[in-house]
């Protein structure tokens, strides 16, 4: 980087820096020519892959979603029933089951934002000390449809095995061992 001082004229000290750098084969660039010049740029079949590779990781992501929340439902059969016995409808146990799922997505989604600033901040810590300016920037349009997805995810696949077992009588339920 260089500095003008107060009073200095650009074009003469890039002429000057330009004479300097002459023989050794450097150039002489303004911050915005040098991030052109340095930016790389993904073709379509790069692009293609990391979207293939995002789509299989996400794929993942919601599986392993889905069936940890139905484990979980199904491992609370006798919570469910004990509630029924205690006067709540099926309602309302339904309802208690869809906001603990929206809590867990709640929960993960403020975790991993704080994961995500946290790395942002770092390499926005590290390119400052290369003397590139940067902003943090989040696309929220994507975090948003992800933690809405999720939470889609995460409610119908507790509700429903919830449900399911709702059906059968609370006492029956009642006596259902691990």
């Amino acid at each position: 980087d260089v500095a003008l001082a107060d009073g200095a004229d650009p074009d003469a000290v890039a002429a000057g820096l330009r004479a300097a750098v002459r023989d050794a084969g450097g150039q002489v660039r303004t911050e915005s020519q040098w991030l052109r010049a340095t930016r790389p740029h993904a073709d379509r079949t790069t692009r293609l892959g990391f979207l293939l590779v995002l789509g299989i990781a996400l794929l993942y992501t919601g599986v392993s979603l889905a069936t940890t929340m139905v484990m979980a439902t199904s491992d609370r059969v006798r919570d469910l029933a004990v509630l029924r016995l205690a006067g709540a409808t099926r309602r309302q146990v339904l309802r208690l089951v869809g906001a603990e799922a929206l809590t867990v997505v709640a929960v993960g989604a403020s975790l991993g934002l704080a994961v995500a600033w946290l790395n942002l901040a770092g390499m926005w810590g590290a390119l400052r000390l290369l003397s590139v300016r940067s902003a943090i920037e989040l696309p929220w349009a994507a975090v948003g449809g992800a933690v809405a997805a999720c939470a889609v995810l995460a409610v119908v696949s507790s509700v429903v095995p919830a449900a399911l077992v709702l059906r059968r009588r609370a006492v029956d339920l009642a006596g259902v061992r691990e």
